[in-house]
């Protein structure tokens, strides 16, 4: 019974889906202020996102007549859950996450690729034809961006010996960070999870000004805050599964004899990467889905490919 409340403790409150939503709307609420001081506008109060997440729980959940109901309801549900499951085997206070895993790198890895599979199901079941076309380059961006998030992610793990990210951010902690032995590997990762992210250059599937939302056009009132949720908490794992292989991880510090907790590091770690992704989207131009497709697949791949063999060598 202990472990049982234990666990639904971990996955409801800390570290699962309050704590990890209530910073996903953050990190998207300062994305977006970010964003308009860049373009030298006042832009929103950074706690917008969980007025506009309100809202949209109390709007009217409608459903097209013409849509594969069942898919296009359980889609935005399915998203959250894997994007909280996600939280659960980072180690955001210490090395020792929420959740243990055998090889829970490759869990990880995944359970990431769940939001965006349920995006395109999404689009496609909601008989919309900008969700079809947007949910098709989703498709084609995926195997775009994914190989090079794997291999990144392998070179951490032969750099270490491990799967578990438990043994990864203890071998940073003896030995320094990842992102200085390896750091091909971490910039490259950084651009893949831009891709990951739908964010500029890389939001082709949505491209408001081309097919207005893509794959969720047709999602309003509570499917879309809770597709926006998922968005919000993928996004802080996506952040926080690169500081883990690259940058530390947690990591406790003592500062004029007062105990800083591990999960404070993480978070300012986490957040200087949500802040490098705004500052990447903000002074990039969007791409044809062509151009994404070459770029991820000779600049990108090369740097994750050379990295990783030179880390096996």
């Amino acid at each position: 019974m202990i472990e049982i409340l234990s666990f639904l403790l971990a996955y409801f409150v800390f570290p699962g889906l309050l704590f990890a939503g209530a910073l996903g709307l953050l990190f998207m609420g300062i994305d977006r202020k970010v964003t308009a001081h860049m373009q030298h506008r006042i832009g929103p109060p950074i706690w917008q996102e969980f007025l506009d997440f309100g809202k949209l729980l109390g709007k009217e959940d409608i459903t097209p007549a013409a849509a594969q109901g069942v898919v296009f309801t359980l889609a935005p549900l399915i998203a959250l859950g894997a994007a909280v499951t996600v939280i659960l085997l980072l180690p955001i206070n210490s090395a020792q996450p929420a959740l243990t895993s055998v090889a829970d790198l490759i869990v990880i890895i995944y359970l990431l690729n769940i939001p965006a599979i349920c995006i395109m199901l999404g689009g496609y079941s909601s008989a919309c034809p900008f969700g079809a076309i947007g949910a098709s380059r989703y498709v084609v961006q995926l195997f775009s961006y994914e190989l090079i998030f794997i291999v990144t992610a392998l070179t951490a793990a032969v750099k270490v010996g491990s799967l578990s990210l438990g043994s990864i951010v203890t071998y940073q902690v003896q030995n320094g960070w990842l992102a200085f032995k390896a750091p091909l590997a971490a910039a490259a990762m950084i651009v893949a999870a831009q891709g990951k992210l739908l964010r500029v250059p890389f939001d082709i599937p949505e491209a408001e000004s081309e097919i207005v939302h893509g794959p969720l056009t047709e999602y309003s009132g509570p499917k879309l805050g809770l597709m926006r949720l998922a968005y919000g908490i993928e996004l802080f794992a996506v952040a926080g599964l690169i500081t883990a292989l690259f940058f530390g991880g947690p990591v406790a510090h003592t500062v004029a004899g007062v105990q800083i907790p591990g999960v404070v590091s993480f978070l300012i770690k986490t957040f200087a990467i949500v802040l490098l992704t705004t500052n990447i989207r903000n002074i990039a131009a969007r791409l044809r889905i062509d151009q994404a497709m070459k770029f991820f697949w000779t600049i990108i791949a090369l740097l994750a490919i050379v990295n990783l063999i030179i880390v096996v060598l």
